[in-house]
């Protein structure tokens, strides 16, 4: 008997709605900061909560990352890449605990990755960062083969020496 009580309330509870704002669509229109027709611009400061020198200061870097030189051929190669280089106005310590380098610079170790550079682009503009693009570099396959290792060359003998 105490049992059915006990799970009626919880029952009622469930079904209770709660009056939400009645506002009118025509005045939610005017005081509304952008339309979904319309995309709003706003800093990107605001939104972030980063400091202002952050976007007005420092430069990131656009790139492509190059190709490994072990045997993983062309394995993460393709994404495209946002970072920051060092800044020289935070100065490095040494850490006395552990013996580390230590910096003030919170977005030294950031780096976004991308699929597409217009993606990249994208993002760093809607940032409000000041960014430079490095091109990759073409790669120059020359052919060769084994058997040029056993050639005769002219001149001294070449010393190969390990140590």
């Amino acid at each position: 008997m105490l049992r059915g009580l006990v799970r009626q309330p919880a029952r009622l509870a469930q079904s209770i709605r709660f009056a939400s704002n009645k506002v009118p669509a025509a005045t939610i229109g005017e005081h509304a900061v952008g339309s979904a027709a319309e995309p709003s611009t706003t800093p990107a400061e605001i939104l972030s909560g980063a400091p202002e020198e952050l976007s007005t200061r420092r430069v990131c870097r656009i790139y492509q990352e190059t190709k490994s030189a072990t045997q993983s051929g062309t394995w993460r190669t393709q994404p495209w890449k946002i970072d920051f280089d060092v800044d020289g106005h935070n100065h490095r310590w040494e850490n006395d605990m552990i013996g580390w380098q230590s910096t003030a610079d919170v977005v030294q170790a950031l780096e976004l990755k991308f699929k597409t550079e217009e993606q990249a682009i994208n993002f760093a503009e809607s940032q409000g960062w000041t960014y430079s693009i490095t091109p990759k570099e073409p790669q120059i396959y020359r052919k060769k083969e084994y058997a040029n290792n056993f050639l005769h060359s002219k001149g001294p003998l070449k010393h190969i020496r390990t140590k």
